[in-house]
């Protein structure tokens, strides 16, 4: 007779499950130390363009550059993203990829030739006067401060040329090209003083020239508006209508009237008396810390009026990229005589309204201050009296607490002891003093 065997009570031992691979499907190749980058160049530029290493006009150290026999001088302007967005880009040639119609015979064609930056990060060529090029050569620098500065002579172009070829070696090739030779010696004539020569012309600079071409720049960057940042760090902040007097007016309700967390209420009123008590003074330095910005304040910024006496605030637009220009592109010691030549009376534009006017603003500025440190040092010393008068009347209240604490431990003895008249009588300290 055959019976069914029972079925094992041993629970089955489990398949041991397959590791759970955390390596991508795809591997990326190393990363390379010196990886490529990304340019963006003008679209007329000529094949015979190049970009060579020379002489920054400002700092006199080497930078890269555009140089186009046609098109002139074009510098780098990098445009990356912000450090809390990163971005990265994907770079592939146009033969490397095919276009997806949704048929697996084309997925399977898909090529992952490519590249991947891992900034996104791109360099735009912009175009730069090649008068920014010369100007070293034209006003070079005395080689110590107690030297006087050398005597402007007449020099040739092929002279100042030499000069910035010695400064620039990379260049010396380019400049063989008429082309070029003749747009920047065009430039030069801009800024010096000419004369024939025979067949030659001679180059001398002249600083008002200079400053009156450097205007021409500031002028025509100021019509076209400051961008943004600029607009509110170095015309709106400057022009911002100081706080002259704080009034502060403290309301007191019920408990059964006003909630629990009522606060005390601060108005502040300007003065406005005048347009030229409209301006604060102007703010040299300003460090720009990124903040988080919301979407309404993105769909309805808050704009400020400018208010202003007619004039004032063009002049300081036109100041601003004036100084701009100079520091970006002019080497200190032209910056220096610039500035110096803007508060001569030979200068073309006078400044004088827009001196005159942040110099009232500044006077305004200090009395505010003044009046809000007197407010502040008021309002503290009230505060202390407050505090005295409270802990002198907390210390009388103790003191006649004692008082009634001990009378109220005193016996009947002591109280009449108390009463009795010891006018005459020695004290019993008296009889233990030494003889």
């Amino acid at each position: 007779m055959k019976t069914r065997g029972r079925p094992s009570t041993k629970a089955a031992k489990e398949a041991p499950e397959a590791p759970v691979s955390s390596e991508p499907k795809v591997q990326l190749g190393p990363e390379v130390a010196n990886p490529p980058q990304l340019f963006v160049l003008p679209d007329n530029i000529s094949k015979d363009a190049r970009i060579v290493s020379l002489e920054n006009p400002r700092s006199a150290n080497e930078d890269r550059y555009v140089v186009c026999p046609e098109g002139g001088f074009y510098e780098f302007t990098k445009v990356a993203a912000p450090r809390t967005t990163p971005r990265s880009w994907l770079l592939s040639s146009e033969d490397s990829n095919t276009v997806d119609n949704g048929h697996e015979e084309s997925k399977d064609k898909f090529s992952t030739n490519g590249y991947v930056m891992r900034n996104a990060s791109l360099f735009v060529a912009t175009p730069v006067d090649s008068l920014f090029f010369v100007l070293p050569a034209l006003a070079p620098v005395s080689a110590s401060k107690g030297d006087e500065p050398s005597k402007k002579l007449f020099l040739s172009g092929e002279d100042y040329l030499d000069k910035v070829s010695t400064a620039s070696p990379h260049l010396k090739s380019l400049l063989r090209e008429n082309s070029l030779r003749i747009s920047i010696e065009k430039r030069m004539a801009c800024v010096c003083d000419t004369v024939e020569a025979g067949d030659e012309t001679m180059y001398r600079l002249s600083e008002e020239k200079m400053l009156q071409e450097l205007l021409k720049k500031a002028r025509k960057m100021a019509k076209k508006g400051l961008p943004a940042s600029m607009e509110e760090k170095f015309t709106r902040k400057v022009l911002e209508v100081p706080i002259m007097s704080i009034r502060r007016e403290e309301s007191s309700l019920n408990e059964e009237d006003a909630p629990a967390d009522t606060l005390n209420t601060q108005s502040t009123t300007t003065s406005t008396d005048s347009a030229a008590t409209s301006f604060s003074e102007a703010s040299t330095a300003a460090t720009l810390c990124s903040e988080d910005i919301t979407d309404t304040q993105l769909k309805t910024p808050a704009v400020r009026p400018i208010t202003a006496p007619e004039g004032v605030v063009d002049l300081l637009r036109l100041r601003t990229a004036l100084f701009f220009i100079c520091s970006k592109y002019i080497s200190p010691h032209l910056s220096e005589t610039i500035k110096k030549l803007l508060v001569t009376s030979a200068s073309i534009v006078d400044f004088a309204p827009l001196e005159t006017h942040l110099a009232h603003l500044a006077k305004l500025r200090q009395e505010a201050l003044a009046a809000r440190q007197l407010s502040d040092h008021s309002r503290k010393r009230g505060l202390e009296e407050d505090e005295d008068g409270e802990g002198r009347a907390e210390k009388k209240r103790k003191k006649e607490e004692e008082e009634k604490r001990k009378k109220a431990g005193e016996s009947r003895g002591v109280k009449n002891l108390k009463k009795v008249n010891v006018a005459g009588m020695k004290k019993m300290s008296d009889f233990f003093k030494k003889k």
